[in-house]
């Protein structure tokens, strides 16, 4: 009088249970896969980010060393290309302001050029007592 159900007696998954499974996982990679390629072009930026406040950096050190009085307007051409424009104010005004205008690419649109300024404060050394 042992009856066993035919339920009872199936091992394994159905198809539809597979095909449930397969979907989620391939939701999960396709997230995965999104998520790596928005982390990638992050890092692409940042990259750019640091170099383009390296280059700025080294620039701006080389004008702050000539000194107050001994700048003189000009416009250069990094190595990768980027324009650094600098323009002095009067030197008989105490402190004497330089401006600094550095071209990038936008953070929005990528081919838009975008023109950042940066504004130096420079004061005569005086002698000590």
């Amino acid at each position: 009088m042992r009856r066993r159900r035919w339920f009872a007696r199936q091992r394994g998954f159905s198809l539809v249970e597979v095909m449930v499974g397969v979907t989620m996982l391939t939701i999960a990679l396709l997230g995965l896969a999104a998520a790596a390629a928005v982390g990638l072009k992050q890092n692409g930026r940042a990259r750019e980010d640091t170099q383009y406040f390296g280059d700025v950096q080294y620039k701006v050190d080389s004008l702050i060393g000539r000194g107050f009085g001994a700048i003189t307007a000009k416009t250069d051409t990094l190595a990768d290309g980027r324009i650094i424009q600098w323009a002095p104010g009067s030197a008989a005004a105490a402190p004497e302001t330089v401006k600094v205008y550095v071209t990038r690419h936008g953070y929005q649109n990528r081919f838009a050029t975008v023109k950042d300024t940066i504004i130096l404060f420079l004061s005569k050394t005086t002698p000590g007592p």
